[in-house]
């Protein structure tokens, strides 16, 4: 076409989309939309005939330009249009018609416009030299290039983003005059790589004037040499030579580089090797343009970068598993395929269009690994059989599947299967370094999760020698950076989900590569890797996971790893390893406290204590721990009954054991004195209690946590007996300790925090006490999060200073949200839950809303009553039921249920206790609405009231 020539281009737009017919490129608003070429042009076939059948055949006759395809490579182009129309509501814009084709019914306008006024499309006439290197950019950068980047902008450069097959022009010429020699052919049903090509594009385009090298890494068998040859096949209409390397060895370089210059007329065929390798290489400075080079299976830049053009303009293309390129060119990892497009592939190769759900089943139990969905579909065609059963025998026995030779492409490295292309790489990298083989065997054998590489480095001497040798000092980033090589690991930093600042490195490996690498253990090594493994994870398991948020993150890092090998090596307690009780009593505390999931953290601590019964005997100290911390989450659930025997047998074995002046008999004795607290025992509460706080003093020192423990316990006993002075001193002096040793956001000084606050709201200090409320809140909220009983607590004490305050309507929200959290969490029967139900409807009482009232505070009492009917919170519910039957009017059941309260009350608490003096305010008021005033006063003296 002559320079200032006019041309006509037609646009057709529907919804978001502009289709350009004269650039052939699908957009939508501003951003180019990466579909392949076929699927341009079937998609301009449908709306140059809008609402009218094109058949199938005419179809694959346009795209496929004559070539014999199968009818299911067009089924998965039109899956693969509609899945793109479809991001904007258009799934059914494009209408099967069955037995005629397909046919496009979607809104469309259609418009002609010049090409060469400003509009989105105009005639290009391509240079000679290559054009890649004639695209305009933004900005030197190839970061971030990409189809949606940003630096190919097609509202500023209207050919910019187009794929440069659609702007050939006259390139058909140069095609058919083009040398190559592609070794390997295309499959039929390569698909889901749109997005890899248009990224492989535009790194190329980034190196107008200079060599241009794009480096294609990732998982063997992910598909980078059939990647790079459907490149070559796209725009083999760009280039003048296409030229393929074997670059896996320096010979096969050498070699095709002399057969290039032999094809190019640079060198002679007798020439010798390496003059004609230097010829080569001094052309490719000077004649590079129009130049293709296509370096497959590369070891690494440093063997490469001595046969890599020294300058000029050709364009290189590198393929390897080594992902370390950006000193020398611009990378582009290739990525598994996900779910939706191999199953396309799966259901295109073995015709089975009604298999959907099955495909994508088998697609991720393949990990999207296109090597393996070959293997998969070819035994499926062979046997004829559905995906479905291929997915069952493959799970049963994938090292056997991933190992079928008779199933492995030809064109595929001489027929590698997936199991032995993966098991080269392994022993490639143990030549790079020694621990790498081991490492990523005991890897494969731990749960499919990210591991944290601080496993190996903390506890390499549970591993033997000689790898714990191999993995000293740098010997572990050395043995990940050897798998890193053969893309067999992924390193990835993890930040920790609920603390920011704690970050940890890790590595994840490919399901399949799991597969294999497991596989090379077998008997008596296994069994030994697994024990390791254990023994590892059991090691640097985190103390004090129960309350202490600091070893959290740890704990999350570790915790599906250490579940997966105490599930593994589910054994009878006769046979089973110390390292796996401790481990499950970790699991355990980690699920009582920071998760509070009680009910899975039962079964752990049972059978934590039943191996180490069996294993160490009935009265050794571990024995003993495992009884005190199942009494403990039997206590958080409720369970009452249960509890004090399997503290009074913990303490038996400490005080025998240990001795009755040890920091873990104190520990017994501080536990068991807060379960006769649940009891309403409070006189020999205190006084174990004390004996608790006179040990931890004496052995861990005034300062201790512990013994900030014992004061805050201590204190409570006291408050509850009515001694407010006396627990506001140890109170006072709990917080400072843990302030001081724990830190101000930590739960037990929010706990400390609502203690205090809920004496000075006894003592009648509503605004001191509401600031140690909410800062107590806050620190749940943050700490353990808003679901936790913890967090109900810190609302439940701020809707009860809220509703002394008088702020009836703020307190209601905060104690329906205490509710609903304990409700959730601990249970719809748990006393806790109770407690939330009295507590509401006795804010809805004072509300007025007596209806809604009596429903909860029933619902409390039953379930008090059947818990510990005669515990001083039960007492204080048949109170609040006092108390609500009063308002109602009804006297005698008010008088029935505060009678009972208050006798309790006073034999438990004493007569100048605030729990008795409130019950026997009901029933004297209950006796006055009777008409039996004398009684009623001589109640209120007795109880000193007016």
């Amino acid at each position: 076409m002559a320079a200032g020539s006019v041309s006509i281009a037609t646009i057709y737009a529907f919804g978001p989309f502009r289709l350009d017919l004269q650039a052939e490129m699908l957009s939508r608003g501003k951003e180019p939309v990466a579909i392949g070429r076929r699927a341009v042009a079937l998609l301009r076939m449908l709306v140059e005939r809008p609402g009218a059948p094109v058949s199938k055949d005419a179809l694959i006759e346009g795209a496929w330009s004559g070539r014999a395809v199968e009818e299911n490579n067009l089924t998965v182009q039109i899956a693969a249009l509609r899945r793109v129309l479809g991001e904007a509501g258009g799934t059914d814009w494009i209408e099967t018609m069955p037995r005629r084709g397909y046919r496009f019914v979607g809104p469309l306008v259609a418009k002609e416009q010049n090409a060469d006024a400003t509009g989105p499309t105009m005639a290009v006439t391509l240079p000679d030299r290559p054009s890649i290197a004639a695209l305009p950019f933004i900005d030197g950068s190839c970061d971030a290039v990409g189809p949606s980047s940003g630096l190919l902008d097609p509202d500023q450069h209207p050919f910019a983003a187009a794929p440069i097959a659609s702007l050939r022009g006259i390139a058909s010429a140069r095609e058919a005059s083009a040398i190559s020699n592609i070794p390997i052919r295309v499959p039929m049903h390569f698909m889901g790589r749109d997005d890899a090509l248009a990224s492989i594009l535009a790194r190329l385009a980034c190196h107008e004037g200079r060599v241009a090298i794009t480096a294609l890494h990732g998982l063997r068998g992910v598909g980078k040499t059939t990647l790079a040859a459907a490149y070559a096949e796209h725009h083999r209409g760009d280039y003048r030579a296409t030229w393929w390397i074997r670059a896996q060895t320096e010979p096969t370089m050498r070699a095709d580089f002399a057969a290039l210059g032999v094809r190019l007329g640079w060198v002679g065929a007798e020439d010798k090797e390496e003059p004609a390798v230097a010829a080569v290489m001094e052309r490719l400075r000077y004649e590079g343009n129009g130049i293709l080079l296509i370096y497959d299976n590369a070891v690494d830049a440093r063997a490469l970068e001595p046969y890599l053009p020294r300058g000029g303009t050709a364009n290189v293309l590198v393929t390897s598993n080594a992902h370390a390129w950006r000193g020398i060119a611009a990378p582009v990892e290739i990525h598994l395929w996900p779910n939706e497009i191999g199953a396309d592939y799966l259901i295109a190769r073995t015709g089975r269009d009604d298999e959907r759900a099955a495909a994508e089943a088998l697609s991720e139990a393949l990990g999207g690994l296109p090597l393996a969905h070959e293997q998969a579909a070819a035994y499926c065609e062979r046997l004829d059989i559905p995906l479905a059963e291929y997915r069952t025998r493959f799970e049963a026995a994938p090292a056997r599947f991933l190992d079928d030779t008779r199933h492995a492409p030809a064109e595929y490295h001489d027929g590698l299967t997936v199991a032995k292309t993966f098991a080269l790489a392994i022993a490639e990298a143990a030549k790079l370094h020694p621990a790498a083989e081991p490492l990523i065997v005991h890897a494969a054998l731990l749960a499919p999760e990210p591991i944290p590489l601080f496993l190996f480095a903390e506890a390499r001497e549970k591993f033997g020698e000689p790898l714990a040798r191999s993995l000293a000092g740098d010997g572990l980033d050395e043995a990940v950076a050897a798998l890193r090589w053969f893309s067999l690991v992924d390193r990835e930093m993890i930040r920790d989900e609920r603390d920011p600042t704690a970050v940890t490195a890790t590595i994840r490996l490919h399901r399949l590569v799991r597969q294999v690498a497991a596989h090379r253990r077998e008997g008596a090594a296994l069994t030994q890797a697994r024990r390791a493994l254990g023994e590892a994870v059991a090691a640097i398991y985190p103390d004090g996971v129960l309350d202490d948020p600091k070893t959290w993150p740890r704990a999350r890092r570790l915790d599906a790893l250490a579940l997966d090998l105490v599930d593994v090596d589910a054994a009878p307690p006769q046979q089973a390893d110390d390292w796996t009780a401790n481990l499950l009593n970790g699991l355990a505390l980690y699920r009582q406290g920071p998760l509070a999931t009680f009910a899975l953290a039962q079964p752990l601590y049972e059978r934590a204590l039943a191996i180490r019964e069996n294993l160490l005997g009935p009265d050794h100290p571990d024995t003993a721990q495992s009884l005190h911390n199942l009494a403990n989450l039997l206590q958080d659930q409720g369970d009452f009954v249960s509890v004090q025997p399997l503290h009074e047998r913990a303490l038996a074995i400490r005080e025998r054991v240990l001795g009755t002046r040890h920091p873990d008999t104190a520990q017994s004795l501080n536990s068991l004195a807060m379960q006769l607290v649940i009891q309403g025992d409070f006189a020999n509460a205190g006084m174990l209690l004390e004996r608790a706080l006179a040990i931890r003093q004496e052995t861990l020192g005034p300062e201790h946590p512990a013994t900030a423990q014992s004061l805050n316990n201590l204190a409570r006993v006291l408050q509850m007996s009515g001694n407010i002075v006396g627990a506001a001193s140890l109170l006072e002096r709990a917080l400072v300790i843990r302030e001081k040793a724990l830190g101000p956001e930590h739960p037990a000084t929010g706990k400390s925090l609502s203690n205090l606050a809920r004496m000075l709201q006894a003592k009648g200090d509503l605004a001191g006490a509401r600031p140690l409320f909410e800062r107590a809140l806050a620190i749940s909220e943050k700490v353990v999060g808003a679901e936790h009983p913890a967090t109900a607590q810190g609302l439940s004490n701020l809707a009860r200073m809220l509703q002394a305050q008088g702020d009836l309507a703020g307190a209601r929200p905060l104690s329906e949200r205490a509710l609903a959290i304990r409700e959730k969490v601990l249970g719809a029967a748990h006393p806790i839950t109770a407690l939330s139900l009295s507590h509401l409807a006795g804010l809805l009482l004072d509300l007025g809303d007596l209806a809604a009232a009596r429903p909860l505070q029933e619902r409390s009492l039953a379930i008090l009553e059947v818990i510990q009917p005669d515990h001083p919170f039960t007492n204080r519910a048949r109170y609040h039921l006092a108390r609500l039957h009063l308002a109602e009017g009804n006297a005698a059941d008010a008088l029935k249920f505060s009678e009972v309260a208050v006798a309790a009350h006073e034999k438990a608490l004493g007569v100048r206790h605030r729990f008795t003096r409130d019950s026997a305010r009901i029933a004297a008021d209950a006796l006055a609405a009777l008409g039996r005033a004398a009684e009623a006063a001589v109640l209120r003296g007795r109880y000193g009231m007016r």
